[in-house]
């Protein structure tokens, strides 16, 4: 997903917070975090293009066809779950609901809008047991992936 999408999902999110909780704070967090998490991206970018910083390269996003391996560490259902648990305490609910709900709909919006996810690839376990390798961690392998957007 694009991030004009992830902004607009995490401003639903954040309203929703806002509305639930009266609190302006879990709002912003959740909204915050629903968007900034993209930048877990940069590894990715790193890794296929250098430090040489290109704004064509990474508009199109999809670094991981360059360099065969899908970082993004922070896109993971483990940390999701570490963070619920982490804020389990009722004085934290709001910011709780606010940012495990922005971090599952980013995640879903991902898997949705990207079709070349399989569920397993927001699990951040799986993509190490894999060495990160989009071969195992993709639906369809890199170089089909070039081909089809070749033609």
């Amino acid at each position: 997903m694009r991030t004009s999408g992830h902004i607009a999902v995490s401003a639903v999110v954040a309203v929703f917070t806002y509305s639930s909780y009266g609190e302006l704070g879990p709002a912003l967090a959740s909204f915050l975090v629903g968007t900034l998490i993209d930048l877990d991206h940069i590894i990715d970018y790193l890794y296929a293009h250098g430090k040489k910083w290109d704004w064509k390269k990474v508009n199109a996003a999809h670094h991981e066809r360059i360099s065969g391996k899908l970082y993004a560490p922070l896109h993971s259902y483990e940390l999701l779950l570490l963070y619920f648990f982490l804020t389990l305490d009722p004085s934290l609910t709001p910011w709780r609901v606010g940012v495990t709900l922005s971090l599952l709909a980013h995640f879903l919006c991902d898997q949705f809008f990207n079709p070349n996810r399989k569920f397993s690839t927001y699990f951040l376990i799986n993509r190490i047991i894999h060495n990160f390798d989009t071969k195992k961690v993709l639906k369809h392998p890199v170089k089909e992936i070039k081909k089809a957007l070749a033609n």
